[in-house]
């Protein structure tokens, strides 16, 4: 999964980045990290607000970055409660350099991002730009993931700036997933973090500002604010919340999820926040209709119209302001990296970001992969006892076709304890594949052995991070093929399963699948009941309705 998320924000001035997944485009070249990775110049590590960071940049830039991370980490939860934004089982890491491209190498992109920002006591200029050029990217793989920026022309004394490089993976990771109309509203296209800013002051509180909104079109927007008595149209609450009406008009959608976001979260006072956060909550795993929402909000779809209609005014007038506690005072402790955390985190990038590009770039693709071996073959070599390391590089191995490098490194790595929950996953994945055999039969192909070492691997990674998706994938698979039929208590990890994952029809038709192989068909049709009434699509609800008749 290759994300290109937000990820630096000019206090005073926002600019708008590429949307996840905008993988048509030529693939940003990554020819200056890894020079920077095999050089004989140190990088340098700190741990900030819960990110893993190596950098090449200055120990002031460094250090400004900690304060901004810290900052991002208060933005966060200024704007929602803790519960709301998933957790990944290991920190998110940073990679920082500052390498200037080579003529015609480095970034292919045709505009790479301009970035300055303002800083002193009510945005006063306090010098040049700081950063001339960056293109901050993230890439990802369920349970890691990696921001790596280019920051050049980094002068000294750089402090004020913020940065975001996680909002939208801690919120994509959650499980239940939040609603798709949820996400769009906070860091979609018009999303209302998609373009804050935080303001940084020598005196009093930092403040995040989530900008005006530009309601319709700026043509629109001005007419408004001339005219506060102009009509004004509002999302017709049934249709946005309707099967399709984002695929129908994703800009527009897009842009009345913001609004609605916003006036939930904002338009109104506490009450209306909690209201509208509890029906974010349960819509996580019901349907949301006009009863729920009434539930929560004590409104119907019509009343709701009206005060949103009321609230275009407000949300066009000016910002959202919102208090932000102090930052720590205490930098971070900087070290220099060592080279087993080098090759780890910069090889993992590259392994991920080869991965995230797709067969339509395989030159780059094959080009990240063989700059990873590089730095993960120089440590490996050295039998390095590291479990992270060899985690990552298990992985590697595996994404490499290296099947015999990748069995015993994350055999090595789990047997270690490792908070790694992908690597339980791939490798109670190979141990499935070595213990069945070649034609796959059903009930009794797996040994008690075999069975109970798989089912301890997936338990620790569900116990590490109960929200990857691909634990449950393999559990199932595992299932089918037990030594004996599985008890009722048995099956309470696929409860979770589809608990967590309420809207995957293909994961709610495999466990329906296997109660009903099992012998429980009152549980196979209250799984497929469930996620039929949550089912999206025609496709989800086509798949689900053929269960009823011996499915595919």
């Amino acid at each position: 999964m290759g994300l290109r998320a937000l990820a630096l924000f000019a206090p005073l001035a926002a600019y708008a980045a590429d949307a996840p997944g905008a993988g048509a485009e030529e693939p940003l070249r990554l020819e200056p990290v890894f020079v920077e990775a095999a050089s004989a110049n140190p990088w340098e590590y700190f741990r900030a607000s819960g990110f893993e960071v190596i950098s090449h940049c200055p120990d002031d830039f460094n250090r400004a970055y900690a304060r901004a991370l810290d900052r991002a980490v208060a933005a966060r939860l200024a704007v929602l409660p803790a519960d709301l934004w998933g957790e990944l089982a290991t920190p998110m890491k940073i990679v920082l350099y500052n390498r200037e491209s080579a003529e015609g190498a480095g970034f292919s992109r045709a505009r790479p991002i301009d970035l300055s920002w303002l800083s002193g006591e009510e945005g006063a200029l306090q010098g040049p730009y700081s950063v001339v050029k960056s293109y901050p990217a993230v890439v990802g793989d369920g349970d890691t993931f990696i921001s790596c920026g280019n920051y050049r022309g980094i002068l000294s004394g750089t402090r004020d700036f913020s940065v975001d490089p996680d909002s939208e993976v801690l919120l994509s990771s959650r499980a239940p997933q939040l609603p798709a109309w949820f996400v769009a509203g906070l860091v979609g296209p018009s999303g209302i973090l998609a373009n804050r800013v935080i303001e940084t002051r020598s005196a009093g509180p930092d403040t995040l500002v989530l900008p005006a909104v530009v309601w319709v079109s700026k043509a629109e927007t001005q007419a408004l604010l001339k005219d506060p008595k102009r009509p004004r149209s509002v999302p017709a609450l049934r249709a946005f919340f309707a099967d399709g009406a984002a695929a129908r008009d994703p800009d527009g959608w897009n842009a009345e999820a913001a609004f609605l976001v916003r006036w939930g979260l904002f338009g109104g006072g506490p009450d209306r926040r909690d209201g509208f956060l509890a029906f974010a909550r349960a819509a996580c795993s019901e349907p949301p209709t006009e009863a729920l929402f009434r539930g929560f909000l004590s409104l119907d779809f019509a009343g709701a119209e009206a005060s949103l209609r009321d609230y275009v005014g407000t949300a066009i007038a000016g910002p959202v302001r919102l208090a932000l506690p102090p930052a720590p005072e205490k930098d971070p402790e900087i070290r220099e990296a060592s080279q087993a955390e080098v090759a780890r985190i910069v090889g993992d990038w590259g392994r991920m970001e080869g991965r995230s590009v797709g067969l339509q770039n395989a030159d780059f693709q094959r080009e990240c992969l063989d700059q990873a071996d590089r730095l993960f073959e120089r440590v490996y070599l050295r039998k390095t006892s590291s479990p992270d390391f060899l985690a990552a590089f298990g992985l590697y191995a595996l994404q490499a076709g290296d099947i015999g490098r990748a069995r015993e490194a994350l055999s090595d790595a789990t047997g270690a304890g490792v908070v790694r929950p992908r690597a339980y996953v791939e490798y109670a994945r190979l141990l499935l594949q070595d213990a069945l055999p070649f034609a796959e039969q059903g009930v009794g192909d797996l040994g008690e052995k075999d069975y109970g070492e798989i089912l301890h691997l997936l338990r620790v990674a569900r116990r590490q991070m109960p929200s990857l998706l691909s634990t449950y994938q393999v559990l199932a698979h595992a299932m089918e093929h037990a030594p004996a039929r599985p008890g009722r208590d048995d099956m309470a990890p696929l409860d979770e399963a589809v608990r967590l994952f309420p809207r995957n029809a293909h994961l709610a038709y495999k466990v329906a699948t296997l109660y009903r192989r099992f012998g429980y068909p009152e549980d196979a049709a209250r799984v497929i009941a469930r996620s039929r009434a949550l089912a999206e699509t025609d496709e989800a609800r086509a798949l689900l309705s053929s269960f009823g008749s011996g499915g595919r």
